[in-house]
């Protein structure tokens, strides 16, 4: 018995370790279980729920950088911008599938490079289709539960298994950055306005291995290293 329970707990790793790095790959082609119409779809009803719920406004402004961002990647997705007001001085943009996208009024700079900053990063998450592919990790992992005996049923929130998810998010924040440089450069924006961005965020706490999103000053590693390569 303990030879069998030790064999599928093994395999169930192994699938989730596999599944993770496939869904983690740079390009918008990992695994994916939402197809390109209902991922719009999807966008449009969040978005309605969103901008009900957050008060938040379409802004001409964002609209007018966005939109030349948006020009510089292949025209799947529609990116549409709206502003909203919140007691966060540091809340992060909202990037919803399809092309959605609600930025905090405190994170609108009257620096356009570094506003576009800010809404590069959000379509980058909207290009590679991070919401749908966090999706499809999440229904993948009940899945791999429900295949589980139920004296199994704990090991898919084993240590082990809770750092590779939070790897994964880190690496889509990451990934989102290096495709921001790239748009930014395409659309004539200084990329260095990412860097000047992102050294105005707050440094966590604490950080560690379980954590989802990783630290300013190594975006700003990843970032200065991905403009370093462009030129």
């Amino acid at each position: 018995m303990r030879t069998n329970t030790k064999r599928i707990m093994t395999r169930l790793i192994l699938l989730l370790a596999t599944v993770s790095a496939t869904l983690a790959q740079p390009s918008a082609q990992g695994v994916n279980f939402y197809s390109i119409e209902r991922e719009i779809e999807l966008g449009k009803q969040l978005a309605s729920k969103t901008q009900a719920s957050r008060q938040a406004q379409p802004d001409t402004r964002l609209q007018a950088i966005g939109d030349k961002l948006a020009a510089k990647t292949d025209g799947t997705f529609q990116c549409h911008f709206f502003v909203y007001a919140t007691v966060d001085p540091q809340a992060e943009p909202i990037a919803l599938p399809g092309g959605p996208v609600f930025v905090a009024q405190s994170m609108v700079s009257a620096d356009d490079y570094v506003t576009a900053a800010v809404q590069a990063h959000a379509i980058a998450h909207i290009v590679l289709r991070h919401y749908t592919r966090e999706m499809t990790r999440t229904e993948l992992m009940e899945i791999g539960k429900k295949s589980m005996p139920p004296n199994l049923g704990s090991a898919s929130s084993s240590p082990a298994i809770e750092m590779g998810i939070a790897q994964f998010k880190k690496k889509f924040e990451l990934d989102a950055d290096r495709l921001a440089v790239k748009l930014m450069i395409d659309a004539g924006y200084d990329p260095q306005a990412l860097v000047r961005w992102l050294q105005s965020l707050p440094t966590p706490q604490k950080a560690g291995l379980l954590d989802d999103f990783p630290a300013p000053s190594r975006r700003i590693e990843v970032v200065q290293q991905a403009i370093d390569a462009a030129h």
